[in-house]
């Protein structure tokens, strides 16, 4: 195979690679938005939440925003997030185990880009070692991680919203030092 080839092997790997994660993306937003009427309360009674458009929960997660509110920092360092919205209360992540999901955010993305630096690679420098080649490519993935790591957590806490498992129950349960009631108690 020449270099030609092998670019457009990569280069095809990830057309495939960018379907699978936007189609995965769009059947998760479909299925966390098809709630029969799609009301959204925040507490028993009240009045159904406005949902925000899509292009606004994207604007927001890019600007690393409450995605309920739009107005509060999801961050409050580069790699510290609030445990909530200081606007509006949303508790970004309420249970212990999704740092699967912006984990596998990154994965895609550093997928991405290390088949994007190896097409690079070769087409630019096809002379270059084996080890070295390997070497950068393991630089440049670090890297990506490093940089995408807020916004996949942002992008993260959208999908949380959209998908109607962001709410003030937590919060309120440890500012009360009550626990919510036990299913069936």
């Amino acid at each position: 195979m020449n270099d030609l080839q092998v670019v457009f092997a990569m280069a095809a790997a990830l057309v495939v690679l960018a379907m699978l994660a936007g189609l995965g993306v769009l059947l998760a937003i479909a299925m966390a938005r098809d709630d029969g009427e799609g009301a959204r309360t925040e507490a028993a009674g009240a009045q159904a939440a406005p949902r925000v458009a899509g292009a606004a929960l994207l604007r927001r997660a890019a600007g690393r925003r409450c995605p309920r509110c739009g107005r509060g920092r999801v961050f409050r360092s580069y790699v510290k997030m609030n445990p909530q919205c200081t606007e509006c209360g949303a508790v970004f992540w309420v249970d212990e185990g999704e740092w699967l999901g912006p984990f596998v955010l990154d994965y895609a993305s550093a997928t991405g880009v290390a088949i994007i630096a190896w097409a690079a690679i070769e087409l630019l420098a096809p002379q270059i070692g084996l080890i070295p080649e390997v070497m950068l490519l393991c630089a440049v993935v670090i890297a990506s991680l490093l940089l995408s790591f807020p916004w996949t957590r942002s992008l993260w806490t959208v999908f949380l919203y959209v998908a109607g498992a962001m709410g003030e129950r937590p919060a309120r349960a440890e500012a009360t030092g009550t626990h919510p009631p036990r299913a069936g108690a």
